[in-house]
């Protein structure tokens, strides 16, 4: 090899070296933005021991982004949901015996409902969510917002605001987690509270078992607060994400279809992309 063929290796020597640096340095750029996906199939949604659904099947999505030298997240998340709206009728006041109107909404009339309205017109539960996420040796931290929101619900109280602040801490053999929700709207029952503690353990065979237990505070009490409980096990199998859950919460005879209460087993299997 002569001089100019020995100048021409060097050179592209140092071409290529740039060039792998570059896409080193690329592929190290695009490794701080974390992207993923999940679906899942199960066969009521229940929501703080309430179904959403009627006690009927749900199939839920969503859409997360990480930027994970701070931290940062946003995502969003959805599900259908009962759509159904309340019944009942007009009485004139102070009439005796009471008479019915069949106007709507007549001006001075009192409504007197038959049945709990589902999401009036929403056949989808879209939540965005946005926040900071850190762990810390084995203690994790999240701050964050999150909406509920209803498209096309004929009651714009069901679209909520809610912020939380959670902390868990893994003990290898088990990690426990608690979490503080606010709401000063809460589907328009005022401002409100929902406090959550839960436990995951690990179990022999890839299994996990969980409980939890939750209780609604509502700032204008009204006979509103509940506690919500469940425990449940879990498995991932073929890439794949199976869990059996048994949901159940205090005052159940509170509760109107389709916004049923607890007391019932449900079956989730579910996949992250």
């Amino acid at each position: 090899m002569n001089v100019r063929q020995l100048g021409t290796a060097c050179a592209t020597g140092a071409l290529l070296i740039a060039s792998l640096g570059s896409v080193s340095a690329r592929a190290e750029e695009e490794s701080v933005h974390s992207f993923s996906a999940n679906v899942a199939l199960t066969t009521n949604y229940m929501f703080r021991g309430v179904s959403q659904t009627g006690n009927g099947p749900a199939i839920q999505g969503g859409f997360d982004y990480v930027y994970t030298p701070l931290g940062l997240y946003a995502g969003v998340w959805a599900s259908n949901v009962d759509s159904s709206s309340g019944t009942g009728y007009w009485v004139v006041p102070g009439s005796n015996p009471q008479v019915v109107t069949t106007e709507d909404d007549p001006a001075g009339a009192d409504y007197v409902s038959l049945s709990a309205p589902g999401y009036d017109g929403a056949s989808l539960e879209l939540d965005l969510k946005l926040g900071w996420a850190k762990t810390f040796d084995k203690l994790g931290v999240d701050i964050g917002y999150l909406r509920y929101e209803y498209p096309q619900t004929n009651t714009s109280a069901n679209n909520t605001n809610e912020y939380h602040l959670a902390l868990s801490y893994d003990l290898t053999y088990l990690t426990p987690k608690a979490v503080v929700n606010y709401s000063d709207d809460f589907y328009g029952f005022g401002s409100a509270w929902y406090y959550d503690i839960s436990v995951a353990v690990p179990l022999p065979y890839d299994f996990s078992l969980t409980g939890h237990y939750g209780w609604s505070v509502f700032d204008d009490d009204d006979g509103l607060n509940y506690d919500d409980y469940s425990v449940g096990i879990s498995r991932e199998f073929g890439g794949f994400g199976f869990a059996l859950a048994w949901v159940d919460r205090t005052k159940t005879d509170a509760c109107i279809s389709p916004f049923d209460c607890g007391s019932t087993a449900v079956f989730t299997v579910s996949k992250t992309f």
